[in-house]
């Protein structure tokens, strides 16, 4: 007479676990991949409103420069540009900062994420431009680094 078992064998059961493990580390690693690119699409979201503040103030008032944008120097966070048209077009700038960058991108020299930096504008040259940081890249930006924002479009820094 044969015997019948009732369960499984160790073996069994540590290859089962061992499958889990590998499909679980897997999604691990894509759900690393999806929350950078959440961040990028976000930054490049906040970048489109800022880019259309300095258009509709252009637009309003003929100007880039630093005393008509609101911004208070060259080389300074996004944030703080609260006084002139870029808090008039859009009200919210003191809030907008990047997902996770704390330090200007000049600080760092944009080797990781880092907040929106103003650079500059200059109405004899017509240019404004701005520094953000891409973690992986999203849309039409495919590479991980930094980008300008000016009035002639968005390029890769570095």
């Amino acid at each position: 007479m044969l015997k019948t078992r009732s369960g499984f064998t160790l073996i069994e059961l540590l290859v089962v676990i061992a499958i889990i493990g590998i499909l679980s580390s897997l999604a691990v690693v894509s759900l690393g991949t999806i929350r950078e690119k959440a961040r990028d699409t976000k930054r490049l979201s906040d970048v489109d409103a800022i880019r259309m503040a300095f258009n509709l103030g252009w637009d309003a008032y003929g100007s880039w420069e630093n005393a008509k944008n609101g911004c208070p120097k060259d080389n300074t966070l996004v944030s703080a540009c609260t006084a002139g048209y870029l808090a008039e077009f859009l009200p919210g700038i003191a809030n907008i900062h990047d997902p996770v960058g704390t330090i200007s991108c000049l600080d760092n020299s944009c080797e990781g994420p880092c907040d929106y930096t103003f650079r500059g504008a200059d109405d004899e040259k017509n240019y404004y431009n701005m520094v953000f940081y891409l973690e992986n890249g999203a849309a039409d930006f495919k590479t991980k680094g930094c980008y300008v924002l000016s009035n002639k479009g968005i390029t890769f820094l570095k």
